[in-house]
């Protein structure tokens, strides 16, 4: 039986910054042979109603009532992180348990997805210090949690090594926080494909 997969965030999982029909779930359908919902909506926020319902809020409808769901990527935080008032990355952390928690209760295996980086970007607010430090607290704690059944490491798979505040060049879709063609290409290939067995 063939997985039944919600990638659920903002603006990087619906695509800016991709040609359409390459956004990261786009690839991850291909890969899988299967389709793949994408339930990303530009501006999105993990904890505060805006650009849409928060991502707590629309988490049932948008997710857990598709049919037959098995598995969810929950990719959510960043443009919580970039706003004024922004959260703590324990008010993050907290969130995205939440989400996982909830997933597991309906029968669904969460995957969490790390926040991808944001340095040189000239949206305001996305290149700060502040930002930066709750960024790496929130990623530290998906890459070790157990609320998580795998990590998708959004930010690991697109940042520059050399500079791992941003993004690498030909990952980069010009604005220093969406990914190109390749950047959604190279999430969608860093994800272990025997979680969806």
């Amino acid at each position: 039986m063939s997985p039944v997969v919600v990638c659920f965030g903002d603006s990087l999982t619906e695509g800016v910054g991709a040609a359409a029909g390459r956004s990261y779930p786009d690839v991850l359908a291909r890969r899988l042979g299967t389709k793949v919902w994408n339930a990303g909506i530009s501006g999105n926020r993990l904890l505060s109603d805006g650009y849409g319902d928060s991502g707590l809020a629309r988490f049932r409808r948008d997710a857990l009532d598709v049919p037959d769901v098995t598995h969810v990527v929950v990719e959510l935080g960043i443009n919580d992180l970039g706003m004024v008032p922004a959260p703590t990355a324990d008010q993050l952390i907290a969130g995205l348990t939440t989400l996982a928690r909830a997933a597991r209760a309906a029968g669904v295996r969460p995957l969490g997805a790390t926040l991808p980086p944001t340095g040189g970007t000239p949206f305001e607010g996305f290149d700060t210090p502040e930002l930066e430090q709750a960024r790496q607290a929130v990623n530290a704690w998906v890459r070790t949690t157990d609320e998580f059944v795998a990590v998708v490491d959004v930010d690991l798979a697109l940042r520059d090594p050399a500079h791992p505040t941003r993004y690498r060049a030909d990952l980069d879709s010009g604005d220093h926080l969406h990914p190109s063609d390749a950047g959604a290409a190279a999430i969608a290939g860093s994800i272990d494909l025997e979680v969806f067995d």
